[in-house]
């Protein structure tokens, strides 16, 4: 399938969104589309996907000129979407979601699931997925989640396939197994257009590359005709990159020890956890979605119910407390569903920013919110962590994902608190903002912060870390200094049972 964009041009409000924008996407092709977070890729893809039918310009497919209504229309052209933020309902199994718009009929109007699941199973097959379509959505993991959302495309044989950060929670082996399925696909004569932040699978993956900023198209190249180097330069306007570097750990007091713990719900029942975090470091938790870690985390922050064992926070007993007394202990979290668990997407910026403080009554003063106050935040959270909006009063769901993501975490960090969870805090934020984040999580650690990093990217784990652990079936493995292990033996750790918890853990730096 072939797909022209031409002179397309998208406002909200007084933002300019796309400014003139021109695109061509051939057939045999993975084209690559980066940039920085704000930067007009999704609003681009938005277009395309007939998501949103509010620009100037025009849209054509095969040489056609095309008007959509809904994406639909865009479904029924051969044009399919998988999308940064997932269309799913919870409820549902992963079978009837895929199925749900596209069912294939059996007789009087019934769904013929027999033959839909049959489909479905040899999808799986062919591109090595691993998930039950039995599950709910409620049951399964962000990366689980993911899959179901490619299946979903795949189901429908899209001719043009539009995936807006693909890999973001997947382990490596997953994300050689999706980008072997892509070139299958172009090898079929199927249009790929990869939105991603990481330049590295755009060079060893991608046919051509398309940078944008500020709206506007900066280039639009063959992958032989570039560079990692020319493509990061292009997308933050300079060769100048923060260089990210990471002090000798000196761990001090122990601020997060979970004993013994035993969590309910747990995918696998495995050993129970210990795991002592202390002052001055970071310790990195990597493991392939589904093997624990979300439940993990879940029971740290008070989500979750732990069958025996204790959870203490700076030597409080929390084990069986709610949220609130968790993080008046000194708890705070950057969660990787920014959508469902970071912000209030109706509620403005400044109510966003304000509602963890609220807890420690910093803005307020009797009954009466301090609005200016809040407002004022608000500003310097946006401007330290450069947060594109039209100010404290806009909407979080008028914001990217990369600066709903960068919102959240100037807010958590903010706080102060003496121990922090972030779980896959750079998720679909762009490279600029990367370095930022990595920059502001050491200097909170340098400062004597307990942070523990749950993370799928082992880049992050491997830059973040001192102390690093891999879970598998539920087990947390011994701890590994950062310096004395490599990708590839926590990569073969993700996948198989090689050590287990029951293994005596190395001794903390001191």
């Amino acid at each position: 399938m072939f797909a022209n964009l031409h002179d397309i041009s998208v406002n909200f409000g007084e933002i300019r969104a796309l400014d003139s924008v021109s695109l061509d996407i051939s057939p045999n092709q993975i084209h690559a589309i980066v940039g920085e977070n704000g930067a007009g890729k999704s609003t681009l893809m938005s277009v395309l996907f007939g998501l949103n039918v509010d620009y100037s310009g025009n849209l054509f497919i095969n040489e056609s000129l095309k008007l959509w209504t809904t994406p639909s229309d865009a479904i029924q052209a051969g044009i399919g979407m998988v999308h940064q933020h997932f269309m799913l309902f919870e409820s549902m199994t992963v079978l009837e979601n895929i199925v749900l718009g596209s069912e294939p009929n059996k007789y009087l109007g019934f769904v013929d699931f027999q033959f839909a699941e049959e489909k479905l199973s040899s999808l799986l097959e062919t591109y090595n997925f691993s998930i039950n379509l039995n599950q709910t959505i409620s049951e399964l993991s962000v990366g689980q989640r993911q899959m179901v959302e490619i299946l979903k495309t795949l189901y429908r044989s899209a001719e043009l396939i539009i995936l807006d950060e693909p890999t973001a929670v997947l382990t490596p082996r997953e994300r050689v197994d999706l980008f072997s399925s892509l070139k299958d696909f172009k090898k079929a004569g199927k249009s790929i257009i990869l939105i991603t932040h990481k330049i590295d699978e755009v060079i060893e993956n991608a046919d051509h590359v398309s940078v944008m900023r500020s709206g506007k198209l900066i280039s639009s190249l063959p992958i032989e005709s570039t560079s990692q180097k020319q493509i990061s330069a292009e997308i933050v306007g300079s060769s100048k990159t923060k260089k990210i570097s990471r002090n000798k750990a000196k761990p001090g007091s122990i601020k997060l020890h979970l004993s013994k713990l035993e969590i309910l719900g747990m995918p696998q029942v495995g050993s129970a956890i210990n795991l002592e975090v202390r002052t001055n470091e970071v310790v990195g938790i990597a493991g392939v979605a589904g093997n624990g870690q979300s439940e993990l985390v879940e029971a740290i922050i008070g989500l979750r119910s732990s069958k025996s064992g204790s959870i203490e926070i700076c030597n409080s007993d929390v084990t069986n407390a709610d949220i609130s007394s968790r993080r008046e202990a000194g708890l705070c979290y950057i969660p990787e569903d920014r959508q469902k668990r970071g912000l209030a997407l109706a509620a403005q910026l400044s109510e966003n920013a304000a509602i963890s403080s609220l807890i420690s009554k910093a803005f307020v003063k009797g009954p009466f919110l301090r609005k200016s106050k809040i407002k004022n935040f608000t500003e310097g959270l946006i401007q330290k962590f450069d947060v594109k909006t039209s100010g404290p009063s806009a909407f979080a769901n008028s914001l990217s994902g990369g600066n709903k993501q960068k919102l959240i975490i100037a807010r958590e960090l903010s706080l102060g608190s003496d121990v922090i969870i972030a779980e896959n805090p750079t998720w679909g934020v762009d490279l600029g903002a990367i370095n930022q984040i990595h920059h502001e999580l050491l200097s909170m650690r340098d400062n004597g912060h307990a942070i523990l990093l749950v993370s799928s990217d082992l880049d992050e784990i491997f830059t973040l870390s001192d102390r690093v652990l891999v879970m598998f079936e539920s087990e947390l493995s011994k701890s590994f200094f950062t310096e004395e292990v490599t990708r590839e033996e926590l990569g073969k750790l993700m996948l198989m049972k090689a050590y287990t918890s029951t293994q005596k853990p190395e001794k903390n730096i001191v």
